[in-house]
């Protein structure tokens, strides 16, 4: 299979169309350190900030990256117990895991939200499973989006940064999707447009970031750790012409892509 090498172009990729993306800060992410944007209240450049799907692949770098800057996370979890393994408190001093009953209160002592949360999609798909999937997502965005609606203004996230997927625009052999591309009329891009419509129903006072994001590749986790093993017994191969596109990011540049748009006033979906 063709894959392609990662570019400051594979995040342009993975953003909601109507986001506009700085392409300095992009390309530049790697050679200095971020801060924190001056429209957060807090003391400092320190912000609180709240993550579901945060004992995911994904959630667990965005939470290392955010602790490692200083930061308070609210962990926000249905399993208290598996978060706690994840996130021994040894080594994550400080760190706040929330269960659903206490996520209201979480959200409401926060600055900024993540919405990582999903059922994952790489299994065999049945009904069952795919109603689970989309309603996984449409289900604990809703409950964010109700909880930031609910805070008092003074209380209230300032920013909502909710993954979504390039599933949204569909599959082709050939085509070349970009931000302005429409959606797909297929399973996946069906539950990228109500998984993006139900974030956008927060506060018009909130900004709001859409990520798309393609398959996520890192040596901890995610698509890469379920490949290699195949490889190494010399099981794997390439898969029908080997020739065909794969929109991918390295997990790094993705939560680097996250904590920017965190941070950053430029990176706002249009309503």
């Amino acid at each position: 299979m063709a894959i392609a090498k990662a570019t400051a172009l594979t995040w342009t990729h993975s953003v909601s169309p109507s986001l506009h993306v700085p392409q300095s800060s992009v390309r530049d992410a790697r050679r200095f350190r971020v801060f924190c944007a001056s429209d957060q209240s807090q003391k400092g450049n320190e912000m609180i900030v709240s993550v579901t799907g945060a004992t995911g692949f994904i959630g667990r770098r965005l939470v290392q990256r955010l602790r490692a800057d200083n930061h308070d996370v609210h962990v926000l979890t249905r399993s208290r117990s598996r978060a706690e393994l994840i996130f021994p408190v040894k080594d994550y001093p400080g760190l706040v895991i929330a269960e659903e009953p206490k996520w209201r209160d979480c959200i409401q002592k926060s600055n900024a939200v993540v919405n990582l949360a999903g059922m994952p999609i790489s299994t065999r798909w049945s009904s069952e499973i795919k109603k689970e999937i989309k309603d996984s997502r449409i289900r604990v965005t809703s409950k964010v989006v109700d909880y930031i609606n609910a805070s008092p203004g003074e209380n209230r996230p300032t920013v909502l940064v909710s993954a979504t997927a390039v599933g949204y625009y569909g599959s082709s052999e050939t085509r070349v999707f970009d931000e302005r591309s429409p959606s797909g009329n297929d399973y996946l891009a069906e539950v990228c447009r109500e998984w993006e419509a139900t974030a956008l129903t927060v506060n018009k006072d909130v900004r709001v970031a859409l990520i798309r994001i393609g398959v996520v590749l890192g040596k901890d986790g995610g698509a890469l750790a379920k490949m290699v093993p195949l490889f190494m017994m010399f099981a794997g191969g390439p898969l029908g012409s080997g020739q065909q596109w794969f929109s991918w990011i390295h997990v790094d540049d993705l939560v680097n892509l996250i904590y920017e748009a965190l941070i950053n006033p430029s990176y706002k979906a249009k309503f």
